[in-house]
């Protein structure tokens, strides 16, 4: 089973088939896929992808639950190249704590810059989804090249620590 990460009010378990159903509701909530690629309503197609990735193992696929076990989200490590990765796929329930976005990119950049040894990072946010765009910007990313649909980013790994600091209230 590959590792996950503790937060104060969340943690991350490794996604399963049977968390198909959770997700297709995730991706297929009208005010949750905004700026999400499109996704089959089809739970069976689903379980496919969950198993793919399972099997082959490429990536990291979590769920983000509450202390109780209830899942409350997604978040997902992929697209590794040589000292960069990318992350995305982070939905977050309504039902979650307050602080469940926060402290679940924390948790997925340790993970990937402590746990894994990756230097950079590598992702895409919609141009229209400025709420998610703000929150890069003041966690230290940097914009460099954009298309008619997102802005892509890059962020390092001491960029991330020196904004750790700021935000250790939210870690364990």
């Amino acid at each position: 089973m590959k590792p996950y990460a503790r937060g104060k009010s969340i943690f991350f378990r490794e996604v399963t088939v049977e968390d198909s159903e959770f997700i297709v509701g995730l991706r297929t909530d009208p005010e949750k896929n905004k700026y999400l690629s499109t996704t089959s309503e089809d739970i069976e197609e689903q379980k496919k992808y969950c198993y793919k990735l399972l099997k082959e193992n490429i990536d990291y696929y979590f769920i983000i639950c509450d202390w109780d076990q209830n899942p409350i989200g997604t978040i997902r490590i992929y697209d590794f190249q040589a000292d960069s990765f990318c992350w995305g796929s982070w939905i977050i329930a309504q039902n979650a704590p307050a602080s469940a976005a926060i402290e679940s990119a924390l948790l997925i950049y340790d993970f990937a810059f402590l746990s894994l040894h990756y230097r950079k990072s590598h992702f895409d946010v919609r141009k229209k989804n400025t709420r998610v765009l703000e929150f890069h910007k003041r966690f230290g990313a940097s914009v460099f090249k954009e298309d008619e649909l997102n802005y892509f980013f890059s962020y390092d790994r001491e960029a991330y620590l020196k904004i750790r600091a700021k935000y250790k209230r939210y870690l364990p």
